[in-house]
């Protein structure tokens, strides 16, 4: 699976833009954010999330883990595909779509096309105890909590074990070594 692309932007669509590396383009679907600064000959480094199914291989693209992992935290719901997720995405950024799940904020989430009444009370009841506000926490921590979820732990469970570490680690991958630790006592 494709994990990340770095390369030129060759053309620029609507919705995605193609991406050459090593003399093989690329189309990579992208938030609206992306696509408003992406020109022809810039050089971009992309997260992607590869989705396949039997009658298509798509790949998304982002720009920080944190929208990755909001995009896959998405994707997890029943009902929400990955152009759903991309559009809930284009709605603010990802920091505003957190906010939204965990303050219940069902119109901004009916806002999205696709998004009825029904599907937006599930991403909240499924994901508000996973989403966690990174965005008031010391880098350090937020780079701590984003490799505990790229390894697959939820948010709240990462959050936990960063409160048990000790004052005295400072190196980030010590941190995270640490709280893997902890919480494979539990």
């Amino acid at each position: 699976m494709i994990g990340s692309l770095r390369g030129t932007v060759v053309a620029v669509n609507p919705t995605s833009l193609v991406l050459e590396v090593n003399g093989v383009g690329y189309r990579v679907v992208v938030p609206p954010s992306i696509l408003s600064f992406s020109k022809t000959g810039d050089a971009l480094f992309l997260l992607i999330h590869e989705h396949i199914r039997e009658d298509m291989d798509e790949l998304y693209g982002f720009m920080q883990a944190a929208d990755l992992g909001l995009f896959e935290q998405l994707l997890s719901i029943s009902g929400v595909g990955p152009k759903v997720a991309m559009t809930i995405l284009s709605v603010g950024s990802a920091d505003a779509v957190r906010r939204a799940i965990m303050a219940g904020d069902l119109d901004t989430l009916t806002s999205v096309p696709g998004v009825g009444k029904k599907t937006a009370q599930k991403i909240v009841l499924e994901l508000k105890g996973q989403i966690v506000d990174v965005s008031q926490m010391p880098k350090e921590d937020q780079e701590v909590i984003q490799a505990l979820q790229s390894l697959g732990y939820p948010a709240s469970e990462a959050k936990e074990a960063l409160k048990n570490l000790s004052g005295d680690l400072k190196d980030v991958s010590a941190r995270v070594r640490e709280a893997l630790r902890l919480m494979a006592k539990k």
